[in-house]
């Protein structure tokens, strides 16, 4: 008994481990009416976002990280030139215009189909580039292409 009345005044905290300290800005909060504290990642996507509200499903979100996953492939993204690819006479130069490209080429021009030009743009505001929204009307729709 005397070793719960100890642990009771014990701080629990759920923080995170420490690659997600490595990888996100966190913030830790107290949990209302609780001895805890919890790690609250600020540097989230709005897919993110979006899945945590409950607002997509975990199928969707994995659809828009394969969409965020192509565009940076694709080069859709500024990076810093790679030198482990440099060129020597046993390797061959990479076509830039190969499957990353053609792949989100592809996956644009089937939405463009399915969902017209609301829902190229709202992927492409939402998903690839990452800005926030509050309106309902542009997370259904995104809801819907996802």
């Amino acid at each position: 008994m005397n070793l719960r009345r100890q642990t009771l005044n014990f701080k629990i905290n759920e923080v995170g481990s420490s690659t997600l300290h490595e990888r996100h800005k966190i913030d830790l909060r107290q949990v209302p009416e609780t001895q805890f504290l919890q790690a609250k990642v600020k540097d989230q996507l709005f897919i993110d976002h979006l899945l945590l509200e409950d607002l997509i499903d975990v199928k969707q979100h994995q659809n828009g990280e394969y969409i965020q996953s192509l565009a940076s492939g694709a080069g859709c993204f500024a990076t810093a030139p790679s030198f482990g690819g440099a060129y020597s006479p046993t390797t061959q130069p990479k076509n830039p215009l190969t499957q990353p490209l053609v792949r989100l080429s592809s996956k644009i021009r089937h939405i463009r189909r399915k969902y017209g030009d609301i829902g190229v743009n709202v992927v492409t505001a939402h998903v690839v580039l990452d800005k926030w929204t509050e309106d309902k009307t542009r997370i259904n729709i995104l809801a819907k292409v996802l």
